[in-house]
Formats: C-alpha cells, sequence, structure tokens
C-alpha cells in the first residue's frame, strides 16, 4: 500500500507539473509546495511517535527530524526568494539552512538505533552527532560559502554542488553500512527503506547530470528532491517502538573517545593546511583563520563535554556494578557465571562456601566436574534449551570438595553479545537440602494423621467383639473348672488378651492423652527394665552392658510409658541379634546434660539400611517375619517419646543400630 501512495504522488506531481507549464508562477508555488509535502508527512510521523522511542533511538529520529526541519526552512526560503526575485540565488540565507538539514540524516546514523534504547547513552551519543555536525558545517563555511565572497557565482557553484553531492553520496553509504549491522535487527526494515532512500537520491540528479535544461529535466531534478522523504517516511512509520526499560540497565557500546576526537582534529587540520596550500585574497583568507579558530575552540568545548559525559557515564556505570557486586556477594543464593563451553567465570560467596573450592579451584573446573555422577546428558539438555527457551529450570545435584552431594533448585539464563552470540550462562541455585526434608517430614505427618484416623476407628470396632470374646471364654471357665478343654479355652483368653493388649496400643498410639508424671530417675527405669528381659537375654547368648551416669539421671516423666519405650528398644535390639545368627551384645548408656536426660541403646546386629531408616517409625512398619511383629513398638515408643517433650532417633553407630531416647530435664519439663 505504502509503495502505491508513494509511487501515485509522484505521478500526481509530475502530471501537475507538466500541465503548469507556461505559467511560470503557479508552476513555481505548486511544485515547490510538491517539494515540501513529503517532508511535512514525514515530520507529522516523527512527531507523532516520538514518545514511543527512548534514548539513543529517539535521538536518531530527532536528529532526523532537524535536518528535515532545516531543509525545509531553507526550501521554503529558496522558493519565496525565487518568487519575489524570479530566481534564487544560491548563495543566500536559505542555503545554509539547506546544507545543515542535508547532514542531519547523515550524523543520525551515530545514534546506531538498531543496538537499542541505551538510554544512559543518549547524551554522550548527542554529543558526538553534534562534534560531526559542526565539522560539516565548517567544511561548508570554509570551502563554499568564504570562497563565494571573493569568486564569481558561476566559479563558486560547482563546489556547492560537488559538496551536496558529496553529502548525498555519504548518506547512502552510511545507510547501507547500517542496513549491513543493522539486517538481523528488528531495524533492519527501517534501515532497508532509508537506504532505498537515499541511493534514489544519489542516483535520480546523477541520471539528470549537471546543467541538464528544459521541463522535463527540471521535473526529474524536482522528484529527486523529495522521492527520498516518500521512503524516510515509510521507514519513521515502521520504525519500531522501544523496548520499556529495565530495571537495571548497563552501558554496553560506549563510543571509544578517538571517535568523539575526530571532527575536533579534522577542523585545524584542514583548514590551516589548506589555508597554506590553496590561499585567497588576505580578507577571504583572515575569515577562514577566524572561522578555523572558532569551529575548534567550538569543537574542543563539545569534545570537553562528550568527556565530562563519558566519565560521568563510567562512573554510574562503575558504581551500578558495585551495587550489583554487592548484592550478589550478600545473597544467601548460589551465583555463577560460566563461559559457553561451561568453565568458571565467576561465583559469589555463597556458592564458594556451599561447595568448598577457592574460586582459583573453580577456575580450572566446569560446570560438569561439580555435579553428581551420571548425569553427563544434563548439561548438553541445559544448554539447548536455554537455546531454544531462553531459560532452565529444574533441579540439580551438586558435589563438593568433601564428595558430599546436596540437591539444588537451579535456573540458568543466557548471556549474549551485540551479535546475538551466545557467550556466558548465569545460574542462580539454592539448596534445596532442608526444604525437602520439611517436605518429607510433612508427608510423614500427613500419612500418620491418615492412619492415626484409620487405627482410632479400626480398633474401636475390634474391641467390642474381642471383649464378648474375652468374657464368654471366662464365663465357660469358672462355670466348668474340670473341662476337657480347658486346655484350648485359656489358650483362647490369652490370645484375646494379647489382641486386647494391640488395640490398647494402638488407642495409645492414636489418643497420645497426657498421664501423671513424676521426677523419677531414668538409671532405676533402666535397671528395672533389663532386668525383666537379663535372664530370657542370657538364654539366647545376648550380653547386656549397662554404662549408667553416675549421679543419676533424672526426668519429669511417667514412668510406665518410658519403661515401655525402654522395653521396645530392647526387645527391637534382640530381633536384630537373633537374626544376625550369632551372639551379641546390648549396650544401655544414660546421661544427663543441663538440658537433656539421654537413654542409648544400641547392638550389635545387622543395623539398619540408609532406605528404611526414614522410615522405622512408621505404624505398622516391620523387617519382621509375618507373626513376629505388629510394627507398632517403634512407633508407639516414638509418640511416647514426643507427648514427653523429647525426642526419640535412629543414629549413626560403628556396627549395629543405636536408637538415642531424649528426654527434657525436670526443670525443662516444670517451665514448659
Amino acid at each position: 500500500m505504502a509503495y502505491w501512495v508513494g509511487a501515485t504522488y509522484i505521478v500526481l506531481y509530475v502530471a501537475g507539473a507538466w500541465a503548469l507549464q507556461g505559467r511560470p508562477l503557479a508552476l513555481s508555488v505548486f511544485s515547490n509546495a510538491g517539494l515540501l509535502v513529503p517532508a511535512a508527512v514525514l515530520l507529522g510521523i516523527i512527531g507523532r511517535r516520538r514518545l514511543e522511542w527512548a534514548g539513543c533511538q529517539r535521538l536518531f529520529w530527532q536528529t532526523f527530524a532537524f535536518g528535515v526541519a532545516f531543509w525545509a526552512l531553507g526550501h521554503a526560503g529558496a522558493a519565496a526568494d525565487s518568487v519575489h526575485e524570479t530566481t534564487a540565488s544560491w548563495s543566500g540565507w536559505y542555503t545554509v539552512f539547506t546544507v545543515c538539514g542535508s547532514l542531519g540524516p547523515l550524523v543520525a546514523f551515530l545514534a546506531r538505533p538498531h543496538l537499542g534504547p541505551r538510554r544512559d547513552e543518549a547524551g554522550p551519543a548527542g554529543l558526538l552527532i553534534a562534534s560531526y555536525g559542526l565539522l560539516g558545517i565548517f567544511l561548508y563555511a570554509y570551502f563554499v560559502f568564504v570562497p563565494s565572497l571573493v569568486v564569481t557565482a558561476g566559479e563558486a557553484q560547482p563546489t556547492l554542488l560537488a559538496f551536496l553531492e558529496g553529502n548525498r553520496l555519504l548518506l547512502a553509504c552510511g545507510a547501507l553500512a547500517a542496513l549491513y549491522f543493522g539486517w538481523r535487527t528488528p531495524w533492519g526494515e527501517t534501515y532497508g527503506y532509508i537506504a532505498a532512500g537515499s541511493a534514489l537520491g544519489l542516483i535520480l540528479p546523477l541520471a539528470v547530470g549537471p546543467g541538464a535544461a528544459g521541463p522535463s529535466a527540471v521535473t526529474l531534478a524536482q522528484v529527486a528532491w523529495f522521492a527520498p522523504f516518500l521512503f524516510y517516511a515509510r521507514a519513521a512509520f515502521v520504525a519500531p517502538a522501544s523496548p520499556p526499560p529495565p530495571g537495571v540497565h548497563l552501558p554496553a557500546h560506549i563510543v571509544h573517545t578517538v571517535v568523539s576526537a575526530i571532527p575536533v582534529l579534522t577542523i585545524p587540520l584542514v583548514g590551516y593546511s589548506v589555508l597554506h596550500l590553496h590561499p585567497l585574497l588576505e580578507t577571504a583568507d583572515l575569515f577562514r583563520a577566524l572561522l578555523t579558530s572558532v569551529m575548534t575552540v567550538a569543537g574542543l568545548g563539545i569534545l570537553t563535554l562528550r568527556l565530562a559525559e563519558q566519565g560521568g557515564e563510567l562512573d554510574r556505570a562503575d558504581s551500578r556494578m558495585r551495587l550489583l557486586a554487592a548484592a550478589t556477594e550478600q545473597t544467601g543464593d548460589l551465583i555463577l557465571i560460566t563461559r559457553a563451553d561451561g568453565r568458571f567465570e565467576l561465583a559469589n560467596d555463597a556458592f564458594v562456601r556451599a561447595l568448598g573450592y577457592s574460586r582459583e579451584e573453580l577456575a580450572r573446573f566446569t560446570i560438569q566436574d561439580l555435579m553428581e555422577k551420571g548425569v553427563e546428558q544434563l548439561n548438553a539438555d541445559v544448554t539447548r534449551e536455554v537455546a531454544e527457551r531462553g531459560v532452565w529450570r529444574g533441579t540439580v545435584v551438586r558435589r563438593r570438595r568433601d564428595g558430599s552431594t546436596f540437591p539444588a533448585s537451579c535456573t540458568v539464563t543466557p548471556l549474549k553479545d551485540a551479535g546475538g552470540a551466545l557467550t556466558h550462562f548465569v545460574g542462580v541455585e539454592r539448596d534445596i537440602t532442608d526444604e525437602l526434608r520439611l517436605r518429607e517430614q510433612l508427608v510423614q505427618s500427613e500419612r500418620l494423621s491418615a492412619i492415626g484416623e484409620l487405627v482410632a476407628g479400626v480398633a474401636h470396632e475390634i474391641n467390642n467383639p474381642l471383649q464378648s470374646i474375652v468374657g464368654s471364654v471366662e464365663l465357660m471357665l469358672e462355670q466348668d473348672p474340670d473341662a476337657p478343654d480347658r486346655q484350648d479355652l485359656e489358650i483362647v483368653r490369652r490370645e484375646a488378651g494379647r489382641a486386647g493388649q494391640i488395640v490398647r496400643n494402638l488407642l495409645s498410639f492414636v489418643r497420645r492423652t497426657t498421664t501423671d508424671r513424676a521426677t523419677t530417675d531414668l538409671n532405676d527405669i533402666v535397671r528395672d527394665t533389663v532386668g525383666l528381659r537379663r535372664y530370657h537375654l542370657r538364654q539366647r547368648n545376648i550380653s547386656v552392658d549397662l554404662s549408667l551416669a553416675r549421679d543419676g539421671v533424672p526426668a519429669l516423666v511417667n514412668r510406665d510409658e518410658i519403661q515401655q519405650v525402654v522395653l521396645n528398644l530392647l526387645l527391637n535390639a534382640e530381633q536384630a541379634i537373633l537374626s544376625a545368627a550369632h551372639e551379641g551384645r546390648i549396650t544401655v548408656r544414660t546421661r544427663a546434660t543441663a538440658r537433656e536426660r539421654v537413654v542409648e541403646i544400641e547392638d550389635t546386629g545387622p543395623g539398619v539400611s540408609a532406605e528404611l531408616g526414614g522410615r522405622v517409625f512408621e505404624p505398622f512398619f516391620t523387617t519382621k517375619e509375618v507373626g513376629q511383629g505388629t510394627g507398632l513398638g517403634l512407633s508407639i515408643s516414638h509418640g511416647i517419646a514426643t507427648s514427653h517433650g523429647g525426642t526419640l532417633e535412629l543414629v549413626q553407630s560403628a556396627r549395629g543400630a543405636c536408637f538415642r531416647l531424649a528426654l527434657p530435664s525436670a526443670e525443662e519439663s516444670a517451665s514448659v
């Protein structure tokens, strides 16, 4: 659609110009107004969209608009002069505006909008544009305006035309260079339209030829003036809007100071060398020397501002870098940056502490070296997903210097250079060991709660018929003491009593009711409980060693419940030793600390594997054969310890299994 609009305008313009041949005034008004319409459309589009751009992208279009506005003002002045005096003077005031306007689109490319808004670079880029604009004005004044004071118009006009044509050539080259570097960016289409328009503005005047006369040549020359603006207007219309500003922006494309100094060095070099190599009249040479001096001073002023602005920019960047570095080092998350090949570039203090390596040692590793063995494919999967989606989230297992491992929640994002090539990976990790432990405890708690509700219902349902069975058997035994089946009835009563005890244990596990407690020496409970089992243990070639605290272990407890815990632990140790089919030893130790009273029962059995260690306190979980146990002993013992404000846990042992019962001291219990 845009192409048809531009083509239609050119056709209408050419048709109108031909229709007004022979009417000089009307033709002059029509042609000059027609030249200004595309420029006005371009300025309108830029003005309407100016708030959509930011930073260097807005600076680009503002410079472009200033140049077009100056050109339009100069052309309007030339048109008014030509209407008043029939023909315009090429050395009039409006020529300066026209020349300055032609420089605007050229120097605008120094903003390099395809690199992004770069809001912090807009000031330095503006000074850079000003310095090169100053160089262009100096060259025009030095080689065109000043010589026109001492030579005739016919001799100086070719210099002006050469200057304008050279500017068009530079604009076309600059647009093509911008198109080359920005083709793969969102600004590729915009640069394409600008390059097409600038190339058309360069080729059409050459096709007309210098000094060409006649209506056709004049009309074609006028089309050459406004046709590029049609392409520029389309470029402004399709130019992408600037993205919103990020939370923290660091400059990535600061222009080197040498580039900013080129115009300042060029002005005196060209001005004074040409002054000696090609002198004019004394008055003109004095003016040229003055112009060179003034422009040099002005350029030095702009360069000074540029250096000050760049210094401030570097200070701000350094401040941001220090701020980010401090935040990175103080955070508890593990932050690491690796190169594209996986080798470490940077790691914060949390990462160094978590893995136990120094930064110098980390520099010799790749990211794969510090992961659990057997996950070599994970690195390739992470790289592929980051390249495809821009981020990877998952869980990795890190290996510390001592060989231990820990799970970590990880997020990986890429860092790319200006060309879009991936250069680094940024990883943010968090040790989730405690989180997984808490999650496991929560699942265990929910599981125990569900089992408790089930057990409560089942126990009540079993207890009622069980009491009927026991009562009936006792009546039968009382009515006929000499019954021939008395032995069988005794077995029924004994097993029913055993079943009743199981039901009571189930209800005790579920209810966790508070019982009467008194200050009791745990040494006495241990002696009495071991005394109950000592003979039975001796018959099975199991010895018991007591290592009791000398001064006693007083604690505020329910004696019967704690005795049940110790008995359950002794039975557990006995069963473990018997399963190993060899002689064994059970060691019972007590000790007292300022806050705890501890009973440890250790056996020489096969021990408990790491896989089963987390399940030994689950109700109905047992490693014994069918009929050898209910799986409630340890779970009930764990509940009793918890109801006393203590803990019961399986601890690491050199051989066999070791259970530690820790209860609060009498003073601690009384204060709760």
